[in-house]
């Protein structure tokens, strides 16, 4: 088993640009306006379907179409234009679709009016600035566009103004820290880079091109199973037809009758996106993702039950309701001790290798930070001057919306855990390309500051992880891309996309009912929503529920957990990738824990004595990105058929 440190090797392994070029000009913008107006209908139709954009599969698509157009026009497409094209891809469907289903329009129409918000006595509490009150016309009329709604779109410009300022400023800052003077490798970097350069050389027949499309042709023919079938029966047969069940196939019920299993979520997923996640990853992360998810909650929770602290938990619950109840009785305080121990390691080894770094880069070079010629950085001085001004700026936003929150801990949240934790996280991202955050730190600092009222959970508390800006800088730098080329696109894009993601929305809000015509939304939203509106309760009077959810006991089993394992693993001289993988199983999604793993070992064990290590490494992000292009593409045609046919049954006539 290899260590940590090992895997700054990989840094030697990536090849590393000669040259910068500007990708931005008239194909960016073109391939924006056609993804702000083709592909983001699709994009939210997959998002409230399976509970996760397009994203990746919409990027190689849009590549894929503007480089045939391109063909035909006699002209070619560089790959720093091809990757500006990526990242408008992303700006546009970010901007518009927010990861957390709850802080979009859509999901503030369901979660106003949901039993959960009801039940807790929440729906009446919701600030006017973040949804219209659960009588207002916006909710009878169906209207996203209701004047209503108006306060929203506001804060959701400004916000987007400070999410692209803390991008190009704190998250700048943090990829020369981690990239120029600790040389982390930042493993999922070059999928993006291998993807953009394999496209680029589809004429000349590579070997890059062969792996993505192979990936391709897997991606197109599981489509047209997991997703095409589901859509299109759907438009010619009252009910959808499901040849594999969406998101994973279900054994809680039907294992229950067996007393080890009481209280034991059981499900695999059915999306096979997650075994081309599993060959990329680093091994060990993959492996302590597991056993954190399946294994130790197939182990741990039949002992949980049978010693009484699972105790909401009852016969007949499915995946989603029991791994809910677990959670409100064990595994949220389990989960919050584990990731603050995880926290203070990562100082710890952030410390450590900056000291190293440090030393090495004084040794041999006079400038610390000296940036490759041509790549378009600016002073880290000028950088952080930014960030300084967006943040004393949206803490008086934050304070003229909620006066009554004490101000120091917004400035404690601005300029103390944001830089800190984005900076562990940073290096996370760099060593194994993820990361592990303080759970609930958030809402913890809402809890013991006292404030009473619901506005602070929806005020724009400058508490933010930007660590992932920094491997997103590695993606630009390894294709060549000149900074300043992502700075013009998304600063012209991002206002299209609001304007392009309120139309939609209000679009697919009006044809349909949402979440109740689309399966995972259908399963999902109901148990986000009763976990959002349990955190709300914890500062309103009634926070019974709360104080009863949280054990101190249980917050400190997992940090004593995490602390003696870390400390096991480097004693055995095993690699700390498996820690880290735990923390992540255990807080996430076991059901994909299971394709990830069998994918993990099928590539360490059999692909790399076939292809030969190396080789097989050189393979993985390419296959994984030709994957998503090949997934998109059926996944694009299948959604535009379905909403045209949606259109015309509004039509009268």
């Amino acid at each position: 088993m290899r260590r940590e440190e090992d895997y700054l090797r990989l840094r030697a392994e990536q090849e590393e640009p000669t040259e910068f070029a500007d990708g931005w000009g008239i194909k960016a913008f073109l391939a924006g306006l056609f993804v702000a107006f083709v592909v983001m209908p699709g994009s939210m139709f997959m998002f409230l379907m399976l509970g996760q954009q397009l994203g990746t599969p919409a990027v190689w698509v849009t590549l894929i179409i503007f480089l045939e157009i391109a063909k035909r026009c006699r002209t070619k497409l560089t790959r720093q234009e091809m990757f500006v094209i990526f990242s408008v891809t992303w700006t546009v469907l970010g901007t518009a679709i927010p990861l957390r289903w709850m802080n979009s329009f859509v999901g503030m129409t369901y979660f106003v009016r949901s039993d959960a918000a009801v039940q807790f006595e929440i729906a009446n509490q919701i600030p006017f600035w973040k949804a219209p009150p659960p009588g207002s016309g916006a909710y009878i009329e169906r209207n996203l566009l209701h004047r209503d709604w108006w306060p929203q779109l506001g804060l959701l410009a400004l916000f987007t103004v400070w999410g692209r300022l803390s991008f190009f400023s704190l998250g700048y800052a943090l990829f020369r820290v981690t990239s120029d003077l600790e040389r982390l490798p930042f493993p999922l970097a070059p999928i993006t880079a291998q993807g953009v350069t394999a496209l680029a050389e589809s004429d000349e027949e590579t070997w890059r091109w062969r792996c993505f499309s192979v990936g391709s042709t897997i991606g197109i023919v599981f489509a047209l199973i997991y997703v095409a079938v589901p859509i299109l029966s759907g438009v010619l047969l009252r009910k959808p037809l499901y040849l594999l069940p969406v998101p994973f196939y279900d054994f809680t019920v039907k294992l229950q009758d067996v007393g080890w299993f009481r209280a034991v979520p059981l499900a695999i997923g059915t999306n096979i996106g997650a075994v081309f996640l599993g060959f990329v990853l680093p091994f060990w992360m993959v492996v302590g993702r597991f056993v954190g998810g399946v294994i130790g909650r197939l182990v741990l929770n039949p002992f949980l039950y049978r010693f009484g602290i699972l105790r909401m938990w009852e016969p007949g619950m499915d995946y989603i309701e029991t791994g809910l109840a677990n959670q409100f009785d064990f595994w949220l305080s389990f989960t919050i001790g584990t990731a603050l121990a995880i926290a203070l390691l990562g100082f710890y080894t952030a410390f450590r290798q900056g000291i190293k770094a440090h030393r090495a880069r004084t040794a041999t070079s006079g400038s610390l930070l000296a940036p490759p010629k041509g790549r378009g950085d600016v002073p880290i001085t000028v950088a952080l001057l930014f960030y300084i001004a967006g943040t004393f700026w949206v803490i008086m936003l934050c304070h003229w919306l909620v006066p009554k929150f004490p101000v120091w801990i917004l400035m404690a949240f601005g300029f103390g855990y944001t830089p800190i934790m984005s900076y562990v996280s940073a290096r996370l991202h760099g060593l194994t390309g993820h990361t592990v955050g303080i759970p609930y730190a958030r809402e913890a600092a809402f809890v013991l500051s006292g404030y009473k009222g619901v506005d602070i959970w929806y005020a724009p508390v400058p508490m933010y992880d930007t660590g992932g800006s920094a491997r997103h800088f590695r993606e630009i730098e390894l294709t060549g891309t000149r900074f300043t080329s992502i700075f013009k696109a998304q600063m012209v894009m991002a206002p299209l996309a609001i304007v392009a993601g309120l139309l939609f929305w209000s679009f697919l809000y009006k044809i349909s009912d949402i979440p109740e015509d689309y399966p995972h939304a259908m399963r999902f939203w109901p148990r986000d929503a009763t976990v959002r509106a349990f955190w709300m309760t914890a500062t309103t009077t009634g926070n019974a529920f709360f104080l009863k959810a949280i054990n101190w006991r249980f917050i400190g089993a997992g940090s004593a957990y995490a602390l003696i394992a870390f400390a096991v693993l480097k004693v055995l001289g095993a690699p700390t990738l498996f820690l880290y993988g735990t923390i992540t199983g255990l807080v996430g999604d076991p059901a994909m824990s299971c394709p990830m793993f069998a994918a993990a070992l099928l590539g360490r064990f059999y692909m790399q004595k076939v292809f030969g290590r190396e080789r097989w490494r050189s393979f993985t992000p390419v296959l994984a990105a030709g994957f998503g292009a090949g997934f998109g593409l059926v996944a694009m045609g299948a959604v535009a058929i379905m909403l045209i046919a949606k259109a015309i049954k509004m039509v009268p006539f």
